[in-house]
């Protein structure tokens, strides 16, 4: 088949799944990019993938950012063309095409690598089932009658004990005002799509003021470290608000339990 000079043929094995993955997570490094693509065996040859990744900025469908991050290496952002490409072929998407995520403020870059590397963590424990990126659950809450309450960071499935285990996660990287956390408790003692939450922040300091902050909700919020969840994502100590007693994740994931509700009884575990 011939192609017109300057056009690109896309592989859908490939360069989908990499564009995919750009998307999904708004801000990603090129290590990054890799380490997820192999996991999924979407790319094997480091020298092929960066020749991959060269052609599509190339061609205007990834952006190299320019960032001053020299420790984190070549960051790239999707493109109002890869994100429209995307769109063609069904991608779960509702923000207009002229208002990609590669155009949003550069505050939310460090939060996207970071949220990058508890992905890979999670990749790299052989436990992860599915991870919902927020591009996803935005467009089940805002197309569906099946969506969240909120717009998590992801939701997660994992696979422990011969079960598909499933909780919303939050990377909170820095804090917000406190009406913030008053609409994040409304929403949370609203939701019934998931049964867990887990709050991962960066240090002990923000980790007891989001717990203090979320401490009148009335389900039951986990907060973990950020670095520790990377060394051992599910064995992770974990505590809720208010409590000085710590259990690891995946004894909080698996456990049966029935918990009232809002007048309600609905077990406390994920399907």
């Amino acid at each position: 088949m011939r192609y017109w000079k300057g056009s690109i043929s896309l592989s859908p094995t490939r360069d989908y799944p990499l564009l995919r993955q750009v998307l999904h997570s708004g801000f990603i490094t090129h290590n990054q990019l890799f380490d997820l693509l192999r996991l999924d065996y979407s790319a094997s040859s480091r020298n092929a993938f960066n020749n991959r990744v060269r052609r599509l900025v190339k061609h205007g469908l990834l952006i190299r950012q320019e960032t001053p991050l020299g420790n984190q290496g070549i960051v790239y952002s999707i493109s109002h063309a890869g994100a429209s490409e995307l769109v063609g072929r069904g991608e779960h998407y509702v923000q207009p095409v002229g208002k990609a995520r590669s155009n949003s403020a550069q505050s939310g870059l460090h939060h996207s690598l970071e949220l990058n590397a508890i992905h890979l963590a999670l990749k790299r424990s052989g436990t992860l089932v599915y991870w919902m990126p927020e591009t996803e659950i935005r467009s089940r809450n805002d197309l569906t009658s099946n969506g969240y309450r909120k717009y998590y960071d992801a939701i997660v499935t994992v696979r422990l004990a011969g079960q598909d285990c499933r909780f919303a996660l939050e990377y909170e990287r820095t804090p917000k005002a406190e009406r913030h956390y008053h609409a994040v408790r409304e929403r949370i003692d609203q939701e019934t799509a998931v049964a867990h939450f887990l709050y991962l922040l960066p240090n002990h300091d923000l980790l007891w003021f989001i717990a203090n902050s979320l401490s009148e909700c009335k389900r039951a919020i986990y907060f973990g470290l950020y670095k520790e969840f990377l060394q051992q994502p599910l064995t992770l100590p974990v505590r809720r608000s208010q409590s000085p007693v710590a259990v690891s994740l995946d004894s909080l994931l698996t456990q049966r339990k029935v918990v009232q509700h809002s007048g309600v009884l609905f077990p406390d575990v994920v399907v």
